[in-house]
């Protein structure tokens, strides 16, 4: 008869303590993330008249109360739905992948986790208020993007000497979106097989492959 103690190798009930604590980090960075994405908006829209701009630290860095119908860059789609669709998409796929491989992720699940705060962050405005509320507003190069229509994507154009104005949950997107490039060249593929990384980074994967059978004598040279 087996003991179920955590202690006992011969357990039959496996502890998941060493692959739930990462997991449980990353949904308090989520829960961290939201939260203050939600309550500086809360305080800006409360204290603030739009498009009434405080300085902080001058012209580089203003507090600018603006409402964004459309997406980052001033992106637009002809369909409101399609914010809706895509966000739910998003957070649909990188909550999969956080449950399925956090626990032998490092750096990329942390990076998709501030994606997916910044997503659901942004959502909770469209749904609530139908718009995104921006206020975070800082000195930038100079820089424009020409209209363009793309099926049913619209852009109309964007010239612009200042970044455009920006939140919280844009702040943890973009952070993630860096995260998850560096990643590429520090964790795994995203899509690999969990088990052979863990094995791998063990030192267990034998790179050549073992053989019993000894290769044949070369012939002597005339």
């Amino acid at each position: 008869m087996h003991s179920h103690s955590p202690d006992n190798p011969l357990s039959d009930t496996p502890t998941h303590t060493a692959a739930t604590h990462p997991l449980r980090a990353m949904w308090l960075l989520l829960l961290v993330v939201v939260v203050l994405d939600q309550l500086t908006k809360f305080l800006v829209v409360s204290s603030m008249d739009l498009y009434e701009s405080i300085p902080v630290l001058g012209d580089f860095l203003r507090f600018t109360y603006i409402r964004n119908p459309g997406g980052a860059f001033g992106l637009r789609w002809e369909h409101v739905s399609v914010y809706y669709i895509a966000a739910g998409l998003v957070i649909v796929w990188i909550t999969w992948q956080i449950f399925r491989e956090g626990h032998t992720r490092r750096m990329s699940m942390w990076a998709l986790t501030l994606i997916l705060s910044g997503a659901i962050g942004n959502l909770i405005d469209r749904v609530l208020q139908g718009e995104v509320v921006d206020f975070i507003d800082c000195e930038f190069f100079d820089l424009a993007v020409p209209a363009f229509n793309i099926g049913i994507i619209n852009h109309p154009g964007l010239a612009m000497d200042r970044w455009p104005t920006f939140n919280i949950a844009d702040s943890a997107v973009t952070v993630g979106v860096v995260l998850l490039m560096i990643s590429l060249f520090r964790d795994p593929v995203l899509f690999g097989n969990p088990q052979t990384e863990i094995v791998a980074s063990e030192g267990a994967v034998e790179t050549t492959p073992s053989s019993d059978v000894a290769p044949p004598p070369q012939q002597p040279t005339i």
